[in-house]
């Protein structure tokens, strides 16, 4: 629910929506639920959690270097990717307004002048582990921002009623609370695990005839 813009990227849902794949509440809540346990688990929450254990272990510069290039390397869909670092950068800029904080400026740094490509889910745990969250209250934060998202995007595109998509995130807290207990118990060969149909249908989208979202 952050302000940075988060709204104008669907993640592929416009082209769910677009082949009648998403069209009711009962395929808007199977979506949502997906994307939260089959993609976001693996890919941004497990980046985020990754991150978090590099900053608690005082990881040298290039882990950052490397887990940069890692998660690039997976975001196959190139709109994902650069919404990964637009959000990043909106983030951090936002942010460091209002509180700075030392890491989180120099990774901004490196982002604007293309040392690293820059990610939301890693300026999102370094902002957050520089303010003193805990990694559970951080994750539950991120996966309910990201859900919000989710469903606002539902509403919109499907479209469903807003009481529907209030709905959509009351009953999927069990599920949130589910996957932040269990994070950072995921074995690390499964981070990165692909959500082929959704990378495909965010890969359509760059080509889709006609377009509200950035991605």
């Amino acid at each position: 629910m952050f302000p940075i813009g988060g709204f104008t990227h669907s993640y592929g849902l416009e082209s769910y929506v677009s082949q009648g794949l998403v069209h009711d509440v009962a395929t808007s809540t199977i979506y949502a639920e997906n994307m939260i346990r089959d993609n976001v688990y693996y890919n941004d929450a497990a980046f985020l959690a990754q991150t978090w254990g590099m900053l608690y272990e005082k990881q040298h510069t290039s882990k950052f270097q490397k887990q940069d290039e890692f998660i690039t390397a997976i975001k196959a869909p190139k709109e994902i990717r650069e919404a990964s670092r637009r959000l990043a950068i909106r983030f951090l800029k936002l942010t460091l307004d209002l509180k700075t904080d030392v890491k989180c400026k120099n990774y901004l740094k490196k982002i604007q002048t293309g040392i690293l490509h820059g990610h939301y889910p890693v300026a999102f745990a370094m902002y957050a582990y520089a303010n003193g969250l805990t990694l559970k209250d951080t994750l539950s934060a991120f996966y309910y921002n990201t859900l919000n998202g989710i469903v606002t995007n539902c509403a919109k595109l499907v479209p469903i009623s807003q009481n529907d998509s209030q709905k959509i995130l009351f009953n999927l807290q069990g599920l949130i609370s589910e996957l932040v207990e269990k994070q950072e118990e995921l074995d690390p060969d499964l981070v990165g695990l692909c959500a082929i149909g959704q990378e495909i249908r965010c890969m359509q989208h760059e080509k889709q005839y006609s377009r509200l979202y950035i991605s």
